[in-house]
């Protein structure tokens, strides 16, 4: 029961982080979002929170691509 409990916060912690990350993505530079962009690309063994969050910053750099700024 313990783990279904943790594993339903961890779902709710990921849920609301994806919620909010397109905006802070948009607030990144061209440079810090190259950046971590690159590292979503290297890394391996990410964790699910982390795929999200890779997730978020390719669709950020979806978006910037639709208006004509390739940053990534």
């Amino acid at each position: 029961m313990k783990s279904l409990s943790l594993f339903c916060a961890a779902i709710i912690g990921v849920l609301s982080v994806a919620g909010c990350a397109d905006s802070a993505m948009s607030k990144l530079s061209d440079k810090e979002l190259r950046k971590r962009h690159a590292m979503c690309r290297t890394g391996a063994n990410l964790s699910a929170p982390e795929i999200q969050v890779c997730k978020n910053i390719a669709r950020e750099c979806e978006r910037r691509a639709e208006k004509d700024n390739w940053a990534c």
